[in-house]
C-alpha cells in the first residue's frame, strides 16, 4: 500500500489519546489502524466527529483496547486474515472516498486509491462511476445529501451537476423514504452541509420550498436584518440530536418570510411569524407523511419557542411554574431549541444567553422539586384546628402551619399523622398559638425579632 508522510491534525489531545491505544495495541502484537471519517478528519486536519464513534481496526489480539482512557467513542473493526488485504478490502467498502484512507500509530496515512486530496479539500466523491451510482435509483440525491450530512464534505462539482439534473426524481420517492433520509440530513453532525447540498442542487425546493425562500430574504430588504437562512443552518447544527427539536430548528424563523414590516423607525419585526411557522409546519409534516406525535411536538416547540427566550432573573418562581404548566410534556424540546436559537459571535452575548438558559433550567429543576415534596401536615389539618378553637382563617392560622412544619421537619414529631394528633399536639406543645381572641382572627401578627 501507499504510504504518505504523517499529517498533523489540529486537535493534537484527542489524537495524541488515539494514537496511544494504537500503540497499546501494537505492544500486544496486533496491526491496528484509524479508519474512515476519523481518518478522513486526521489527514484533512479537520475536528475529529464528535457523534460518530471513531472506528480503529485491528488484527490480532485487542486486549489492549480495555486501556483505553474512558470517554472515548471507539468502534472496534477486527480483520481477519491477510491484515493489509483486509484493510484494502474494509477501505473498499466506505461509501465515501474520502473515507477510504486509515492512518497507523505514528500517523502515517494508508491511502490506497490516492484520497488524501478529498480530505484536505473536504470533497465528497462516491466509489466508482457517480453517474451509475445516481442511477441506481431515485432516493441517491438524498442519499448524497446524508453522506454530506454525516461527514461534513461537500460533493463535488460533477456530482452537483448530476444532482441537480437528477433533483426532480425526489417527487418519485416514496414519503416514508422522505421522512427517513430527511431526518437523517437533519440529524447529522454536519446537517448544515448536507442541506445546503439539497438546496444547491435543487432537491429541497422540491421537497420544503417554505424553507428555501428564506435563502438571501435578507437582501430583499432596504432596512438591515439578519441571513435568516445562515441563522438557521447554525442553529440546526448547534440543536441536540433530537428529531423533534431539529425539525423545529428548521422550521423557526419560516414564517418571516411573509410576517415582515418595517415601523417608522426603520426597525424590522416579524410579529406572529411563530405562530405561521408552526401552521406551515403542519403542511410539512403532511407532505412529510411524519408521525403525529413527531408532528405535535414540532409544531409546538415551532409556536412556543419565543417563551422560554424571554426568560429573565427577574421571574418569580410562580411564573416559572406557569411556564412549566403551560409546556407540560413539551418543556424539554423548548428548552433544548431555546438555548440552542442565537447565533450572535459577540462573546459577552453568547456568555449571557448561555447563563440566562443555564439559570432557567436551575430554576425549573428547583421548583420542580419542591413541588414535587410530599406535604408533612395532612390537608384538611387548618379546618380540624378551626372547627375545635371556633376561630376564623386569619394570620394565626399560618403561624400555626408553620410552627408544625417546623416540628416535623426537626423529628420532634412523626410526619403525615392525622390532623387529631397534630391537634393534640399543638395543645400540649404550643397552646399561645391559639390563644387568639374571636373577632380579631385577622389582626396582623407581631414581626419576630431578627
Amino acid at each position: 500500500m501507499s504510504q504518505e508522510a504523517a499529517i498533523e491534525s489540529h486537535d493534537p489531545h484527542q489524537i495524541a489519546r488515539l494514537q496511544r491505544i494504537l500503540h497499546l495495541l501494537s505492544l500486544d502484537g496486533a496491526q491496528a489502524w484509524l479508519v474512515g471519517p476519523a481518518a478522513c478528519a486526521v489527514l484533512g486536519d479537520q475536528p475529529l466527529p464528535r457523534f460518530a464513534p471513531w472506528r480503529i481496526a485491528v488484527a490480532g489480539p485487542i486486549a489492549a483496547i480495555a486501556q483505553a482512557p474512558d470517554g472515548l467513542p471507539i468502534a472496534i473493526e477486527q480483520l481477519v486474515g491477510d491484515a493489509e488485504e483486509a484493510l484494502r478490502t474494509l477501505l473498499l467498502a466506505e461509501p465515501i472516498r474520502a473515507w477510504a484512507l486509515a492512518v497507523d500509530a505514528r500517523g502515517n496515512a494508508i491511502d490506497p486509491w490516492h484520497q488524501v486530496a478529498d480530505a484536505r479539500d473536504r470533497r465528497l466523491r462516491v466509489p466508482g462511476d457517480p453517474r451509475a451510482w445516481l442511477a441506481q435509483g431515485p432516493e441517491r440525491v438524498l442519499d448524497l445529501a446524508v453522506l454530506a450530512a454525516r461527514s461534513g464534505l461537500t460533493p463535488d462539482k460533477e456530482l452537483l451537476r448530476l444532482a441537480r439534473r437528477d433533483a426532480g426524481n425526489v417527487l418519485s420517492v416514496a414519503r416514508a423514504d422522505w421522512a427517513e433520509r430527511f431526518g437523517a440530513v437533519l440529524l447529522g453532525e454536519y446537517a448544515a452541509t448536507g442541506l445546503q447540498f439539497l438546496y444547491d442542487c435543487e432537491a429541497l425546493q422540491r421537497m420544503v420550498p417554505e424553507v428555501c425562500l428564506m435563502v438571501d430574504f435578507h437582501k430583499s430588504c432596504a432596512v438591515h436584518h439578519k441571513d435568516i437562512w445562515d441563522h438557521t443552518l447554525q442553529v440546526v447544527e448547534k440543536c441536540p440530536q433530537s428529531l423533534a427539536v431539529r425539525w423545529a430548528a428548521l422550521m423557526h424563523d419560516a414564517g418571516k418570510v411573509w410576517t415582515r414590516s418595517v415601523n417608522k423607525q426603520g426597525k424590522v419585526h416579524f410579529f406572529r411569524h411563530e405562530e405561521l411557522g408552526a401552521s406551515l409546519m403542519e403542511g410539512v409534516a403532511g407532505r412529510f407523511h411524519l408521525e403525529p406525535t413527531l408532528r405535535d411536538r414540532v409544531v409546538y416547540v415551532i409556536g412556543n419557542h419565543a417563551r422560554a427566550n424571554v426568560y429573565a432573573a427577574e421571574w418569580t418562581d410562580s411564573a416559572v411554574r406557569r411556564l412549566i404548566r403551560d409546556m407540560g410534556p413539551h418543556l424539554e424540546d423548548v428548552l433544548a431549541f431555546s438555548s440552542s436559537d442565537f447565533t450572535t459571535k459577540r462573546q459577552w452575548r453568547i456568555a449571557e444567553v448561555r447563563s440566562l438558559a443555564e439559570e432557567l433550567l436551575r430554576r425549573i429543576r428547583l421548583v420542580a422539586a419542591e413541588d414535587a415534596k410530599v406535604p408533612p401536615l395532612p390537608k384538611g389539618l387548618g379546618h380540624v384546628i378551626m372547627q375545635a378553637t371556633g376561630l376564623a382563617p386569619g394570620p394565626w392560622l399560618g403561624e400555626v402551619q408553620r410552627w408544625l412544619e417546623a416540628e416535623v421537619e426537626a423529628g420532634r414529631v412523626a410526619p403525615l399523622l392525622e390532623s387529631e394528633a397534630y391537634l393534640a399536639y399543638l395543645q400540649g406543645h404550643a397552646p399561645a398559638l391559639l390563644s387568639v381572641e374571636k373577632g380579631n382572627e385577622r389582626k396582623r401578627l407581631p414581626r419576630a425579632k431578627p
